[in-house]
């Protein structure tokens, strides 16, 4: 399969290209600044493409908020750029974009892909303000909802990498405090999104998916679970939830 894909400096594009690479798959990655339309349309008019994974993205929500200008210039009208340049050249590859679990509203309840849309950070409003893009302008789409996603090549200000800074260098005799630790999360392996990405691409999969474990866990558990130390958690702002239903996705990924 021919592929080209965007965001491959990133955990996520990078563990994407490598088992892409490794079933020989044809990939091309984008290398290129996505506001900027003409280095799209010239890494586009390279070579024929079949499949194409939108990545691309300012990620960190902290960064997000102190640079929202930049951030939907990326997240957003980038996103834009991308569909534009594919039907401006009259291609039709299956695309798939990059979402998050962040532009539902925090719920008790396990979230469906119809679910109410209340971004709960301004990243999420990036985010699916790209979806809307996309959808307006691009028919042969996949939009993937990432839940909270980790890996040991994370660094900070990720969950996951900061707190096994904090574990390192930290006095865990001490309180430790964490911002939302009573908070609900579905975590999972960027191994095992790049996997589900792979199956939906396959699959040729269109629509709104949730990719995530279904299994929720309070954000302490999943910083506990990093020491053996047992830690004595104090508990720091607002707690929320983010939680998917996965059915969508596993009647996809079950189906022969």
């Amino acid at each position: 399969m021919r592929i080209g894909i965007t965001g491959t400096s990133g955990v996520l594009g990078s563990i994407l290209l490598e088992k892409l690479h490794k079933m020989e798959n044809e990939c091309t990655n984008f290398e290129g600044d996505i506001r900027n339309i003409d280095e799209i349309r010239e890494w586009l008019g390279l070579k024929e493409i079949d499949f194409v994974i939108h990545l691309a993205a300012m990620v960190p929500p902290s960064e997000v908020k102190n640079n929202l200008s930049i951030a939907f210039d990326v997240n957003s009208v980038g996103t834009k750029n991308l569909v534009d340049v594919l039907n401006e050249m009259g291609k039709d590859p299956w695309l798939f974009y990059s979402s998050t679990s962040h532009v539902y509203k925090s719920s008790d309840k396990t979230l469906s892909e119809d679910d109410e849309i209340e971004p709960i950070s301004e990243y999420g409003l990036t985010k699916f303000a790209g979806e809307i893009l996309a959808k307006k302008n691009y028919k042969n789409l996949c939009i993937g909802r990432i839940l909270s996603m980790y890996h040991k090549t994370q660094k900070p200000p990720f969950l996951y990498a900061n707190m096994l800074n904090r574990i390192k260098t930290e006095d865990l005799n001490k309180e430790f405090e964490l911002y939302g630790a009573e908070s609900l999360r579905d975590f999972l392996n960027a191994e095992e999104i790049a996997d589900i990405i792979i199956k939906l691409m396959e699959k040729k999969a269109v629509g709104i998916y949730n990719i995530a474990s279904g299994k929720k866990t309070k954000v302490k558990d999943f910083v506990q679970s990093l020491t053996e130390k047992n830690l004595k958690f104090k508990n720091m702002g607002n707690s929320d939830s983010l939680v998917a239903n996965i059915d969508k996705l596993e009647k996809l990924l079950n189906e022969k």
